[in-house]
């Protein structure tokens, strides 16, 4: 885990009064000395990593989104709990520049320094206990668990990202362990999985909270399995009414992601609400307003006419909760171990690790190699010659900007070897972590 701060006498009663106050507290489920504790406020946002977006852009101009979003932070009472998701390195370095500027450079950038491109960070202007990430069902997403002291006592949150269209699938038994089903997609395996994670992470005094873009809709297999292990999505508990496809009201996602058209754009609509705040079985807390879409009409707009920080907009909740000294007292840290480099693996030896990143780049790389030349780097790569040949002559125009970057590699068995890898195009991760 990597935390960063970016400033950063009584009379003895009688015995038949004393009877009485414990049956009142029993009757109540309240201990004594309990009551409402300051508002919890938590927003979920993706922050659009800009990878699709032309070179010359840098990333649709990060630096100017991260920087409207902190703004929004500012203008929204410095929320104590916010979960990022489509974040890097990069976007960690321009909250370090944005964030000093923003609620007294009171925010804590909870971040393990992850080398992908598309992953969860978490900012908190409470003390941080405990963090972990881990990997999710499929190639490319992880789930991100990140404890801190509150004013309620321990809030235990997890945030992710769900398989989108690019990369769902179906499920198989090797691939989708339990809690999952095989009748699951990867999106609600994963879904599954990140309410697991929480559950078992979550102390029995904690608020818990699952938030994130989850790419599904609120009548999806993936909502649905949420709803029934007792998770309520804090957007219905509200009140407010349902995502209008047509006026775009009460949607969090549709704007356009690989241009700064819709970003500077403030009439710009959405068409689907796939982003959520989910709260857990905490019957000590109740939603409250504010709660809703976060920052809907974006702004406030800067010099360089950025109106929104990403092509969705964030969600936000708000939770009263009834505290007691014992729930205050329960906020401790414990020690995690991140889990997503898969164990049991051993260093490749030099050559065959030269031999394989020339494979690979043989297969991916640019436009000087033959199909031929592609094929005879792929086991059975006789089988797919015809095929391979047909794919490259379609896709002839993007091949002078593909290449690939080797990520990492272990040796599982003596014949085998596991090696992650990331498709680029010109420059940038089209597909991440493979």
């Amino acid at each position: 885990m990597l935390v960063t701060g970016c400033t950063s006498g009584g009379s003895a009663k009688t015995a038949p009064e004393t009877s009485a106050k414990q049956s009142s507290e029993r009757a109540t489920g309240e201990p004594r000395g309990s009551g409402p504790s300051e508002p919890l406020r938590v927003v979920t946002q993706n922050i659009l990593h800009g990878n699709a977006c032309q070179p010359q852009t840098d990333f649709c101009h990060i630096g100017g989104r991260v920087a409207l979003f902190a703004r929004q932070l500012q203008a929204n009472g410095c929320p104590e709990l916010v979960a990022l998701q489509e974040a890097n390195r990069r976007t960690d370095a321009e909250l370090h520049k944005s964030l000093p500027g923003v609620c007294n450079g009171r925010y804590t950038i909870v971040w393990d320094n992850d080398p992908s491109e598309d992953r969860e960070l978490v900012l908190t202007t409470d003390p941080v206990l405990s963090s972990e990430r881990v990997r999710t069902a499929g190639p490319l997403r992880t789930a991100y668990w990140v404890r801190v002291k509150g004013a309620a006592g321990p809030v235990d949150l997890v945030t992710t990202h769900l398989a989108s269209s690019s990369d769902d699938g179906v499920c198989d038994r090797d691939t989708c362990p339990p809690p999952c089903r095989l009748t699951d997609t990867l999106n609600t395996c994963q879904g599954r999985e990140a309410a697991a994670l929480l559950e078992r992470k979550r102390l029995p005094q904690s608020v818990a909270i699952l938030a994130g873009d989850l790419n599904a809709h609120p009548d999806e297999l993936t909502i649905r399995a949420l709803r029934a292990q007792g998770f309520t999505d804090t957007f219905v508990a509200a009140g407010n009414a349902e995502c209008n496809k047509k006026t775009g009201v009460n949607c969090t996602s549709g704007r356009v992601d690989t241009s700064m058209v819709d970003l500077k754009n403030p009439n710009a609509k959405q068409y689907e609400r796939i982003d959520y705040v989910f709260l857990a079985r905490t019957p000590r807390c109740a939603v409250v307003a504010p709660t809703g879409v976060f920052a809907a009409k974006g702004g406030p707009v800067g010099p360089d006419g950025i109106v929104f920080p990403s092509d969705h907009s964030g969600v936000q909740a708000t939770f009263e909760c009834t505290t007691s000294s014992s729930d205050l007292a329960a906020a401790q840290p414990v020690a995690t171990t991140t889990t997503t480099t898969r164990p049991g693996g051993t260093a490749v030896a030099p050559a065959d690790a030269a031999a394989i990143t020339a494979a690979y780049n043989t297969v991916f790389h640019g436009v000087a190699t033959t199909p031929e030349q592609r094929a005879r780097a792929i086991q059975d790569g006789s089988r797919v010659l015809d095929t391979l040949k047909n794919e490259l002559k379609q896709q002839a125009k993007l091949l002078a900007g593909v290449s690939v970057r080797i990520d990492g590699m272990q040796q599982v068995d003596p014949h085998t070897v596991d090696v992650t890898y990331t498709i680029l195009l010109n420059g940038n991760p089209v597909l991440d972590h493979l």
